[in-house]
């Protein structure tokens, strides 16, 4: 049963930080689109898109702390924490380091998919 809880926790963190990612992205590239442009209107983000920057942080804290919960390896529970820490802190501070979210996310993404193929390992020897 535990098993199944961390995959899809961590199925969970992999969408939010693939999502967070994008979210991240559009940013630069909506700014690149009002330079572009003739126009010479202040762009500014609706004040909601910068509160999804929160909700990814939530949901990707619940998916790190259950799959941190359920797995036995020091080294998927210390890597789960610091990319999520990382995370914290880049959109906490977000006009200085905002680049640092990246990284996290892509930690993140990278040490969800270890946690799921060492889950997936561990049930098919235990299987046999």
């Amino acid at each position: 049963m535990s098993e199944r809880i961390s995959t899809a926790s961590d199925k969970a963190g992999i969408a939010s930080a693939v999502l967070c990612t994008i979210h991240c992205l559009v940013i630069p590239a909506l700014f690149l689109l009002k330079f572009s442009l003739t126009d010479t209107t202040a762009f500014r983000l609706p004040s909601w898109w910068e509160q999804m920057d929160y909700i990814f942080l939530i949901v990707s804290f619940l998916a790190v702390f259950h799959s941190a919960k359920h797995t036995n390896t020091k080294e998927i529970k210390a890597s789960l924490w610091i990319f999520w820490a990382m995370l914290a802190i880049a959109i906490i501070f977000q006009s200085a380091i905002h680049w640092i979210a990246y990284i996290a996310s892509a930690g993140l993404i990278a040490t969800h998919y270890l946690n799921i193929r060492r889950l997936r390992r561990n049930m098919r020897l235990s299987n046999k």
